[in-house]
């Protein structure tokens, strides 16, 4: 690996984690980081084959050293976020997801994590609601915003709303097996 360029590496990483080999891409990605150590891309990879092995506590600072090598990225704030949420630290999670939201306030992927760390919180339900209604009126067919949003209306007891959502799914993805068990457990209620 020592003679490989970077690209070349992260070609090879990239097709480790296609085959979902997360062990053996973060170890070739350790090796990597010695020979390129403060790359973005690869502290980038390193955190999310932390995530992917279900340790994002080990991800946080992989992810802490991106923001800090990329100050203004949108991308590296909302990855640091998504970490924190995993881990469980929900206040970190809302602080960054709401400092990469500064830089760009309709970064979709950061509104619907967001809305997904609130989702988590039974008390912030109608803030999930709120954000994911926001991506919806910017992309009416963004079916993971919809899904999310029929399940804030289902635990909130809105079964109507739920229905509605999930109907709206099929009509975009009308094999979409999460929409009709869904559909199905607010029938056989």
């Amino acid at each position: 690996m020592r003679s490989q360029s970077l690209g070349h590496i992260i070609k090879h990483v990239q097709s480790l984690i296609e085959k979902e080999d997360w062990q053996t891409a973060l170890e070739e990605l350790q090796t990597a980081d010695q020979k390129f150590a403060h790359t973005p891309a690869i502290l980038t990879a390193l955190g999310d084959c932390h995530i992917h092995l279900q340790k994002p506590d080990f991800a946080v600072p992989y992810f802490r050293n991106v923001v800090d090598l990329e100050p203004d990225s949108v991308e590296a704030r909302n990855n640091l976020g998504v970490a924190y949420m995993f881990a469980q630290d929900y206040p970190n999670a809302e602080e960054t997801y709401l400092e990469a939201l500064q830089f760009k306030p309709d970064h979709v992927q950061t509104l619907k994590n967001l809305a997904f760390l609130y989702y988590q919180q039974e008390e912030r339900l109608g803030d999930a609601a709120t954000l994911l209604a926001s991506v919806i009126r910017r992309d009416p067919s963004d079916c993971e915003s919809l899904y999310l949003l029929g399940m804030c209306y289902q635990i909130g007891g809105q079964t109507d709303s739920a229905k509605l959502c999930f109907e709206r799914i099929l009509t975009f993805q009308p094999d979409s097996d999460l929409a009709i068990e869904a559909l199905k457990s607010i029938q056989s209620k």
